[in-house]
């Protein structure tokens, strides 16, 4: 766990299914995510079994809890790959700025890696405004490198490293 001023960022729990849902289902949040929203609770419950049957293939993935809600997630899928989303209801508040910002750190206090790396979609200027204010440099681009419910888009990649 991971605890800032106004921000949890902890492991996920199967309680958890309600709340991720009413964020992954959302077209918004979802816009620039690998896959599209979920269309119902099974197929949230169906994405999250994997991080809770593997709470070490995970361990540096966390669910962000502000004001007693659960509002979004954070962390390495696989480490050093980065992601995140927000509950748009909380967008603008610089909860994924706080979140990352505490993130950092930790992971590289654990010294498993010695940069982080976010791909993203070039139209997410959300994403790439959060991740160059956190120390992130653009370190290249891809075109038509994943398939997703938009069709095949293009990849920024961004890194910050440790040193």
């Amino acid at each position: 766990m991971i605890q800032t001023e106004r921000l949890i960022l902890r492991r996920p729990r199967a309680d958890d299914v309600e709340d991720i849902h009413r964020i992954f289902c959302d077209a918004e949040t979802m816009t620039y995510w690998s896959r599209g929203p979920h269309r119902d609770l099974a197929e949230t419950t169906e994405w999250l079994q994997p991080l809770l049957d593997d709470p070490d293939g995970g361990r540096f993935d966390y669910f962000i809890e502000f004001e007693g809600r659960l509002v979004g997630k954070l962390g390495c899928w696989r480490v050093p790959d980065i992601g995140y989303a927000l509950a748009r209801d909380w967008w603008g508040r610089g909860i994924a700025f706080e979140a990352m910002q505490a993130f950092i750190p930790h992971i590289r206090a654990a010294g498993i890696c010695n940069h982080l790396l976010a791909d993203i979609d070039p139209r997410n200027d959300r994403s790439r405004r959060l991740l160059e204010s956190c120390g992130f440099h653009h370190a290249g681009s891809a075109r038509n490198t994943i398939k997703t419910h938009l069709g095949w888009c293009d990849s920024d990649y961004y890194r910050l490293d440790f040193t």
